[in-house]
């Protein structure tokens, strides 16, 4: 062949080509559109766009030889490299699009409303969706009366976002550039911040859209306007028309108004940002999302069961005119708060289909888990929520999981493994040392500890009490510690929170209520600790015997970067819930004889003998000289209410949750939710009532009086 002739055959090779490439572009776009206009897996751009790439080394062949090929002689090196190329771009295709869904973008998902009636919902896929890292805004011109708009604004931005299943916005606290691309590159390709000022009542924000991995400004614009809520609603126009949505996928999702859902009182919600959940619900009385978010506090550190039915109730009542979504979140809420665990896993994990990132629907659905004492779900639930999305607070709860579930070697694995993907975290080694400790190895524990102690002196507070464990269980053997003794429930002299150990397939499991699971690591012959240096916090429980050696409640220490603060748990068994049980449903006769054997059992629990004296104290009086008693103390003390209500005296300071007091004396009252309080009231020299407050010593056992000067509270008198 000439020189000639081999030239034309590359000319005609590379029109060839061309075509081809034009072909492939058009029909991709086409692809697109398709994808797009049925909403289709975008990932099939990707797939056939790297199969029209991997097939050109052979299409280059055949188009160079296809006179020759096409009349059958093909030679043995065409024979080989051919099918080579497509044996290889099959694997490639294969590893790199196994795990990617190539089906539709959205799923349907089915319900029971409150009716009883099967409703469906169309959402759009976790991830299909655009992720929006929301920080706050900075103020342009300072002024304290407006500082909460910092982030109050990237608050209702992230309530108003929320409502449409194609974004998946979360807030971040990081500050300066550096930091908000650090965060953001991974898995976002967008980013909103911005700045905002406040001059004679009138508002002027601009919202700044920007790219995650290099911080440059997108789209950015100017609002302005005496309605802060109606600027708001339009900014979320704003990002939704700027961050790749199509127009028919704006509208895809309901839209309501920030007044019409959350609350068109601003000093309303300028309280429930602040946490003042108490003077925001003042303001407006169907703040629902106030009385939500007020729920989800008490029980999540099981302020009183009466009080989480109350607030959650008001929610309920008040939830519809909220976004769906929201509705389906107060109803999970209500029914842990009942204590349906059953129907709370259910709903839990519908929401979960929609919404897999929610930090409060997966915390709620471990507090089931917990509850229910299902260890081995909650470790499948945090693998597939990581393999689901790698990020660091997944991977987080996985670890803490496999812990649980006695996974030891696997969480050694993966920590090395990340360890070589991500050289450049210091701290992922320090995370080896509970799996090292649970499995026995001592010596790589130690080393581990080694290595913190060097590298983060500022752990002073974590990591003695690791010397501590590493120093017992280098003398005691793991597996012959007597794991039996620490077996039971302890409860909270404070709330209604509890701590309960279990052994499972011979590991002690540790559920702190309404938070998760724990792997407690031996401490001592009498101590356990949870947590660790992957939390910065962790908890001492140590547990407290009596003089015959028998466990009568544990002193839990936690640790964080400040001072050490501790807790007194008392155990709690059934012999101490059916005698409240009885009390609080006003069997006096049934109550009494039910506390004496309790007292009998626990003789170190002082509150059991509290109730008995109330129990004492209501059959030596009337009930007219009860309810001459009641009366003459109802009133305002400064921040702390008393009322009688159905016969009974309330109490209620600030946004804290109601309690029901009980009459042990004629000035001496005590609340079973708080064992460790008891409410007095005292006069001073000229007669008046003061409200007093007394608080159990535990070290001295004995009732102290409280001498800060709030406590002492005069009735009818301002604070």
């Amino acid at each position: 062949m000439t020189k000639l002739d081999q030239k034309r055959k590359w000319t005609k090779t590379l029109q060839f080509f061309a075509a081809y490439l034009v072909a492939a572009w058009t029909f991709l776009q086409f692809v697109d559109w398709i994808l797009n206009r049925y909403e289709i897996s975008p990932n099939w751009v990707d797939f056939l766009l790297w199969f029209f790439i991997g097939i050109i080394p052979s299409l280059i062949i055949y188009l160079y030889n296809q006179e020759r090929i096409n009349s059958g002689i093909i030679k043995l090196w065409e024979k080989i490299i051919i099918p080579l190329n497509f044996v290889l771009l099959g694997v490639v295709l294969y590893f790199g699009f196994g795990n990617s869904d190539l089906g539709a973008t959205t799923k349907e998902i089915s319900y029971t409303n409150d009716e009883g009636g099967l409703e469906t919902q169309v959402i759009t896929k976790e991830e299909f969706r655009i992720g929006l890292p929301i920080f706050e805004f900075e103020q342009e011109v300072q002024d304290t009366s407006y500082t909460w708009l910092e982030d109050g604004i990237q608050e209702l931005l992230y309530q108003d976002l929320l409502q449409d299943k194609h974004i998946s916005p979360y807030e971040s606290d990081s500050e300066g550039t550096v930091n908000k691309v650090a965060e953001s590159r991974i898995f976002n390709e967008f980013y909103l911040d911005g700045t905002y000022k406040v001059v004679d009542s009138v508002y002027t924000i601009k919202p700044t859209l920007r790219n995650a991995k290099n911080g440059k400004v997108i789209k950015e614009q100017v609002f302005k306007g005496d309605n802060l809520l109606s600027l708001l609603d339009d900014i979320t126009v704003f990002v939704k028309n700027n961050v790749g949505l199509l127009e028919t996928q704006r509208d895809f999702y309901i839209d309501l108004n920030l007044s019409e859902f959350y609350s068109n009182s601003l000093e309303a919600i300028k309280y429930n940002l602040d946490g003042n959940y108490k003077k925001a619900q003042e303001l407006d009385s169907t703040f629902s999302i106030s009385y939500f978010e007020n729920a989800f506090r008490f029980i999540r550190y099981s302020f009183g069961s009466e009080s989480e039915k109350n607030v959650i109730d008001k929610a309920y009542r008040y939830s519809n005119k909220l976004p769906l979504q929201m509705q389906l979140q107060i109803r999970i809420l209500r029914h842990i708060a009942y204590e349906e665990w059953d129907i709370a896993e259910k709903l839990l994990k519908l929401q979960l289909e929609i919404d897999p990132s929610n930090e409060t629907y997966n915390r709620l659905l471990y507090a089931v888990y917990g509850e229910t004492k299902q260890t081995e779900a909650f470790l499948k639930h945090a693998e597939e929520r990581y393999e689901k999305n790698k990020s660091i607070d997944n991977g987080t709860y996985l670890l803490h999981a496999s812990l649980v579930a006695g996974r030891y070697d696997d969480v050694i694995r993966a920590i090395r493994a990340l360890e070589l993907v991500q050289p450049n975290n210091p701290d992922l080694f320090s995370y080896k040392i509970r799996p090292q400790l649970l499995k026995g190895n001592i010596e790589a524990a130690r080393k581990t500890q080694e290595r913190v102690k060097l590298m983060h002196p500022e752990w002073e507070n974590f990591s003695k009490i690791f010397d501590t464990i590493i120093n017992y269980l280098s003398k005691t053997e793991i597996s012959k510690i007597k794991n039996q003794q620490f077996v039971g429930k302890y409860r909270h002299q404070a709330t209604e929170q509890t701590y309960e150990h279990w052994i499972e397939n011979n590991r002690l499991v540790t559920y702190v209520s309404n938070q998760r699971l724990y792997a407690p690591i031996p401490a001592g012959d009498d101590a356990l600790v949870i947590g660790g240096y992957i939390n910065r916090s962790l908890t001492h429980i140590r547990f407290l015997k009596d003089s015959t050696g028998t466990i009568y409640g544990t002193k839990n220490t936690n640790y964080n970067f400040n001072d050490p603060a501790s807790f007194y748990y008392w155990t709690y068994d059934e012999s101490i819930t059916t005698a409240e049980r009885s009390l609080m449903d006003g069997k006096l006769e049934e109550a009494e004889v039910l506390y004496k054997k309790a007292i009998a059992r626990h003789p170190k629990h002082y509150f059991l003998k509290l109730a008995l004296q109330h129990i004492e104290y209501l059959n030596s009086i009337t009930t007219e000289e009860l309810k001459n008693q009641l009366n003459t103390i109802t009133g305002t003390y400064g921040p702390r209410k008393f009322w009688v209500k159905d016969g009974k005296l309330m109490y209620q300071r600030g946004g804290n949750p109601k309690l029901h007091l009980l009459p042990i004396s004629k000035e001496r009252y005590i609340a079973l939710p708080r064992y460790g309080t008891q409410y007095a009231f005292e006069q001073d020299e000229s007669g008046r009532l003061a409200s007093v407050v007394y608080a159990y010593n535990n070290e001295l056992n004995r009732w102290d009086k409280l001498l800060e000067q709030e406590n002492y509270l005069l009735k009818d008198e301002d604070y």
